[in-house]
């Protein structure tokens, strides 16, 4: 595990017991089960064409400040009329300036599935993806021991939500196709030097079996990234920092998707 991910999730573990004081993990989970049933995550996948998951991100560890103009409402809104499928809301705070509220913003503004993007560990995150408006969830295979990895899968589908297993590398990918995961997010991004490699997660794409969802994750910054990807199976594209870098995140949507 990378150093900046073992802090990252250090911080979480701290964040989350905070949140547990004021509300209790059977509290949340009964806010939950009350909750409306999400809409499919995975639907929009499994037709023909370019299909992006928008990314909601206004910083990063490995670029800092991304998009300083942050108004959540108007950026789903922009996105979403000009064809994003789903929409990914980052609620880590410290290094990725997210919040959960940001989620509940964006599911009361636009109708199509919502990812809550973070760095999960515990079921009490489940809970919270549920009950404020997530269709899926982000598991990160690095982050997870294998039985924890299974435990939280189970939870969410329990939930009925969906689950994006995120992976690097060939071992990454087994364990989440044993998982049962519903997406696999192929990351191009080295958690390790945070490098990228388009060409090592077309190959890792090329390896997804037919029956799982392939959906293409970081650097993506072209149409013609998104071509290739595509042409070696990605069925969805996960893009945020092209989009939120961009003055018209809209726009930008719109080139990469039609070129």
């Amino acid at each position: 595990m990378s150093n900046i991910l073992e802090k990252i999730l250090e911080d979480r573990v701290k964040t989350l017991k905070a949140t547990q004081i004021r509300v209790s993990s059977a509290a949340m989970q009964a806010i939950a089960e009350r909750a409306p049933i999400p809409i499919s995550f995975s639907e929009p996948f499994q037709n023909n064409g370019i299909h992006v998951i928008a990314e909601l991100k206004k910083m990063s560890p490995s670029q800092g400040l991304i998009r300083k103009a942050f108004e959540i409402e108007t950026l789903a809104r922009q996105l979403v009329d000009q064809g994003a499928a789903a929409i990914s809301v980052l609620t880590e705070t410290p290094h990725f300036g997210g919040c959960l509220e940001n989620l509940i913003r964006t599911h009361r503004t636009v109708k199509v599935p919502l990812l809550r993007k973070d760095f999960i560990f515990d079921p009490y995150q489940i809970y919270e993806a549920r009950a404020y408006g997530a269709s899926a969830v982000l598991l990160i295979a690095a982050a997870l021991s294998q039985p924890r990895l299974v435990e939280l899968t189970s939870i969410a589908h329990q939930f009925q939500l969906e689950v994006l297993g995120e992976v690097h590398n060939r071992h990454e990918l087994n364990r989440m196709l044993d998982a049962n995961v519903d997406l696999i997010g192929v990351n191009a991004r080295n958690l390790k030097d945070f490098s990228t490699s388009l060409d090592l997660s077309a190959q890792l794409i090329q390896e997804v079996p037919a029956h799982k969802i392939p959906i293409a994750e970081s650097a993506i910054n072209t149409h013609t990234d998104v071509l290739a990807l595509a042409q070696a199976g990605a069925k969805g594209f996960l893009i945020g920092t092209a989009l939120m870098r961009a003055e018209d995140p809209g726009e930008k949507l719109r080139e990469l998707i039609h070129g």
